[in-house]
């Protein structure tokens, strides 16, 4: 049974395409033959009437030229006449250059005509009428009635007395001189013109008949063959909708009961779908919130802020997360929340809008600003301990009271001015702050020396910044102020100490502390030396740039006391 339904449905799917495609041709000639050529006909007609009669004018211009010049006295009568008599007989147009103009006058007489010389003062006989009827009345007729016009008569061939054809002509008046000035064209010529077209027709339609036969022979053998695949594509079809409606009612299900606030909006903001999570986060049902613009449920406070934002998410085009709303919920209860935004396109490109998922966050802002709170309070708690450690190490040396505090000052101006982040100028701070804290376990009598310290003695104070760094190493600093203290008597060229560090070795911290050391110390008075003056330790910076400082910390340090941004001055301490 199933065989001999394939056979008829084969069938059935070539005579529904090769029926179409018959009818297509038959259509095809029955347009082009019936209704398009005679169309075509009477528009080139109409075009070649139009072309005789803007022809005429042409020449009837040039009549009246020549008349106006015989007016003005230019030309005698007998001159102007002859001279636009030469130019009509010359005149020729058409595709082979045969096509003329002819005079006659009103009382039916030739005046002039480029091919029946002979005729020139004669009647001209319509070959219509076996009586010999003179055509030339008819023009005559024409041009009294009308002034100009259009005839239909049967006249020779070009130069060709024997063959006898018809003929349209334009006829036109002029009467200063009583002329009848016309030109006209033979039907053959629109004939013959429509005969080529109707040709290329013929050929186009066998072409296409062709094309559309072997188009229908092809699409028949692969419908039966598409039909197959057809069965199965239905058959797969039937199985993705029922996994498609399954899937939806996941979705729907997940949707529903997930966790999150899913949301659209327009382009205007207004919300097009909310799921029912909206109601467990700001205590409105879903439909509530349809038609309602998201700045409907922000606070008071921050609705300018919330619009302007919206506003330039809208006009980037782009995804985005983390947008912050602070929301006023039902019963008065003020939510953060956090929205995550994809935008949605419709098939034209534009913009419709966005789409994403929206959570309550309220409870990990209060736990973020507790926990800036506390490192605030850390930070404090820091900075306080720091100055006592550095407090405790100036009590051991009096005479430099302040040069922590002052070395401080002038390094971190110098960060700044060289762009050091501000997160790496706060652990530049605490090292300045505690640079000499390995001091604390220096002898008090070498401190205090009033006179210059002996070799062994020196040995001993170059030991406080490593005995600094064993003070600091295990003190959880989030910045690497141990190293920092360590290495702030280290120079660029391995002279320097502990550990005679090179320039690639030395943090950039170290070095601009070096350079703010060096300077302080030289500006300040020392118990075994009054202060050297703030031109000595310029002077020490800017010989020693490049080689023993780091030449970008000492140009911002020379530039800073240039343009006295910071003072160094013994008075000012």
């Amino acid at each position: 049974m199933e065989k001999e339904k394939k056979p008829k449905s084969a069938q059935a799917i070539s005579i529904r395409i090769a029926l179409p495609a018959l009818l297509t041709i038959v259509l095809f000639v029955t347009a082009t033959f019936i209704i398009i050529l005679p169309t075509l006909k009477n528009s080139l007609l109409d075009k070649k009437r139009e072309m005789l009669r803007e022809l005429n004018t042409i020449v009837w211009d040039t009549v009246a030229f020549y008349e106006k010049l015989a007016r003005e006295g230019t030309l005698s009568h007998e001159q102007a006449q002859k001279a636009v008599l030469g130019i009509i007989e010359t005149l020729r147009y058409g595709p082979t250059n045969k096509d003329y103009f002819w005079v006659n006058d009103m009382n039916g007489l030739i005046v002039v005509h480029p091919y029946r010389p002979e005729l020139q003062g004669e009647i001209v006989p319509d070959v219509r009428f076996p009586i010999g009827k003179n055509l030339l009345e008819e023009f005559v007729k024409v041009v009294q009635t009308q002034g100009a016009g259009y005839v239909e008569y049967m006249f020779q061939w070009q130069d060709d007395p024997e063959k006898i054809v018809p003929k349209l002509s334009y006829v036109r008046g002029f009467k200063p001189w009583g002329w009848v000035i016309g030109t006209g064209m033979y039907i053959d010529d629109v004939n013959v013109e429509i005969g080529l077209i109707a040709k290329q027709l013929n050929a186009v339609a066998t072409a296409i008949l062709l094309l559309v036969s072997f188009l229908a022979l092809y699409i028949i053998r692969h419908s039966i063959l598409a039909d197959r695949v057809r069965r199965i594509i239905w058959e797969e079809r039937e199985r993705l909708l029922v996994a498609l409606e399954e899937s939806g009612e996941r979705f729907r299900a997940l949707v529903e009961t997930t966790s999150d606030w899913i949301w659209e909006t327009n382009v205007e903001g207004e919300y097009t779908y909310c799921s029912p999570k909206v109601n467990d986060l700001l205590g409105f049902l879903p439909e509530e919130l349809i038609g309602k613009h998201l700045v409907d449920l922000v606070s008071i406070q921050e609705v300018e802020r919330t619009s302007r934002i919206f506003k330039k998410l809208m006009e980037s085009r782009k995804s985005f997360s983390g947008f912050e709303t602070v929301c006023q919920a039902r019963d008065g209860r003020v939510i953060v929340i956090e929205k995550n935004g994809v935008p949605v396109f419709n098939d034209s490109g534009e913009l419709t809008g966005y789409r994403g998922v929206a959570r309550d966050i309220s409870e990990r802002k209060n736990a973020l600003e507790a926990l800036r709170k506390s490192r605030d309070d850390l930070r404090v708690s820091l900075e306080e301990t720091v100055k006592s450690l550095a407090l405790a190490a100036e009590k051991r040396d009096p005479y430099t009271a302040g040069h922590q505090a002052r070395v401080d000052y002038i390094a971190c101006s110098i960060a700044r001015e060289i762009g050091l982040s501000e997160e790496r100028i706060e652990g530049l701070h605490f090292a300045a702050l505690l640079h000499d804290i390995g001091k604390i376990s220096l002898p008090s009598e070498y401190l205090a020396k009033p006179a210059r310290l002996s070799t062994q003695e020196r040995a001993i104070i170059k030991c406080h910044s490593e005995v600094g760094y064993e003070i600091l190493k295990n003190i959880p600093f989030p910045w690497p102020v141990a190293e920092i203290v360590y290495q702030h008597h280290e120079h660029l060229d391995g002279s320097g100490y502990p550990r005679g560090l090179t320039d690639r070795d030395i943090l950039l911290e170290a070095k601009i502390l070096t350079v703010a050391d060096v300077v302080e110390a030289m500006s300040s008075h020392r118990p075994y030396r009054p202060s050297l003056g703030l031109e000595t330790a310029i002077e020490e910076i800017r010989s020693g740039r490049g080689v023993l400082y780091h030449a970008e910390s000492v140009d911002a340090c020379l530039r800073l006391i240039a343009e006295k941004k910071i003072d160094l001055t013994a008075s000012a301490w």
